[in-house]
C-alpha cells in the first residue's frame, strides 16, 4: 500500500491525508476513498483479476489489461455518465477514479427512486442502441457457450446434487435458445448497486466492465427483476413499455422470460455461493428474492421449456431453497 500511497501523491501533486476502505461486491476488486491535502477526493480502484475458475470463457481469454478502463474510456465516446479516470498504473492494477459519493439508487426513497428507475430505463436504451464498432464489448458475446456455464454455475451452487441428471439437457437447451436471439450492447449488470446519484444529482454508471453483446432482455432482467429492490408487476410493466417505446421496437415476452428465468438462477447460485462459502453474509438476504423471481417468471417461459420449469419449480420448492 506504501508504493500505491506515493502513486497517489505523485499524480495528484498533493499530499494523501486519508485513505478508507469502501465496501464492494462479490468481486475481487477492492476500493478506498482517497482524500488529499488539497480538499480534493478520489476512489483507487484495486483491479485485482477475478479467479479464472469462476470466469466465463470469454472473459478468460480476453486481452486487456484492465478491461474497466478500455471499457469506460468506450462508453465516454459515446457520452455516457461513466466515471472519469484521473490515473492508471497498469503494473500495479490501480485506477484513480472520480469520486460519486455514496448513493445508489437502491438508497433512494421510494417516491424518488421510481423517477430515477425511468431514468435508468431511458439510459438503458441509449446503451443499446449503440452501433458495433471496434471496441472490447463488442468482441465478446453472450453466446450459447457463455450461458451454459453460468447456467452450470447456478446448479452447482444453488441446487442439490440429485437434481443436476435431470436438469442437464433443459439447461442446456435453455443456453440454446438465448445463444440464439439477436444481441445488442449490453452492460450485464445493469442494477441498483451499480446506479449511483452523485453530487449534481445526475443518475452514473459503475460496474460495466464486462459490457458484452447479449440479447437486450439481458439488462432489462437485471434491472426490472432487481435482486436488490422490490417491484411489483405494475411497476415492471411500466417500465418495460417505457424502454420498448425508448427503442420504437416490439417486445418479444418469450426472450425475456427466458432471460429473467437465466439471470435470477445465475444471482441465486451466486448468492448462495457467496454466502456459503466465501462467507459474505451480505448477500443472505437477496437469495429468497432471486429464487422468487425464477419461480415467478416459470409459468412465462415458452412451450420448448415446459419441462425445465416442472424440474426448477420443484427443485427450487421451500425445502431444497
Amino acid at each position: 500500500m506504501e508504493r500505491a500511497r506515493a502513486w497517489l501523491e505523485r499524480e495528484r501533486g498533493s499530499a494523501l491525508r486519508e485513505l478508507v476502505p469502501l465496501p464492494g461486491g462479490a468481486g475481487a476488486r477492492r476500493y478506498w476513498r482517497a482524500s488529499f491535502a488539497d480538499g480534493a477526493r478520489a476512489v483507487l480502484m484495486h483491479a485485482v483479476p477475478e479467479d479464472p475458475a469462476i470466469l466465463p470463457p470469454a472473459l478468460r481469454a480476453q486481452t486487456a489489461e484492465i478491461p474497466f478502463v478500455e471499457v469506460s474510456a468506450f462508453l465516454a465516446r459515446h457520452g455516457l455518465p461513466v466515471p472519469r479516470i484521473h490515473a492508471v498504473d497498469r503494473k500495479q492494477r490501480l485506477v484513480l477514479l472520480e469520486d460519486l459519493g455514496d448513493t445508489h439508487l437502491l438508497d433512494l426513497p421510494a417516491a424518488e427512486r421510481s423517477a430515477r428507475l425511468r431514468e435508468a430505463i431511458d439510459l438503458l436504451a441509449r446503451v443499446h442502441a449503440i452501433e458495433r464498432e471496434d471496441a472490447l464489448p463488442f468482441q465478446r458475446s453472450f453466446d450459447e457457450t457463455w450461458v451454459r456455464f453460468e447456467l452450470r454455475t447456478f446448479a452447482e451452487h444453488g441446487l442439490e446434487p440429485r437434481w443436476h441428471a435431470a436438469l442437464a439437457p433443459e439447461l442446456d437447451a435453455l443456453a440454446r435458445a438465448i445463444g440464439a436471439l439477436p444481441r445488442v450492447l449490453c452492460l450485464r449488470d445493469y442494477q441498483s448497486q451499480n446506479l449511483m446519484i452523485d453530487a449534481a444529482g445526475r443518475l452514473r454508471l459503475l460496474d460495466y466492465q464486462d459490457a458484452l453483446l447479449a440479447p437486450a432482455e439481458l439488462d432489462l432482467a437485471a434491472l426490472v427483476y432487481d435482486s436488490y429492490l422490490e417491484h411489483n408487476d405494475v411497476e415492471r410493466a411500466e417500465l418495460l413499455a417505457r424502454y420498448w417505446s425508448a427503442r420504437a421496437a416490439l417486445p418479444d415476452p418469450a426472450a425475456f422470460a427466458l432471460l429473467v428465468v437465466q439471470r435470477k438462477c445465475k444471482d441465486y447460485g451466486r448468492f448462495r455461493f457467496v454466502t456459503r462459502v466465501k462467507r459474505d453474509a451480505r448477500y443472505l438476504p437477496f437469495i429468497a428474492r432471486a429464487r422468487a423471481a425464477v419461480l415467478d417468471s416459470l409459468p412465462r417461459l415458452p412451450a420448448g421449456q415446459r419441462r425445465l420449469a416442472e424440474i426448477l419449480a420443484e427443485a427450487l420448492a421451500e425445502g431444497n431453497a
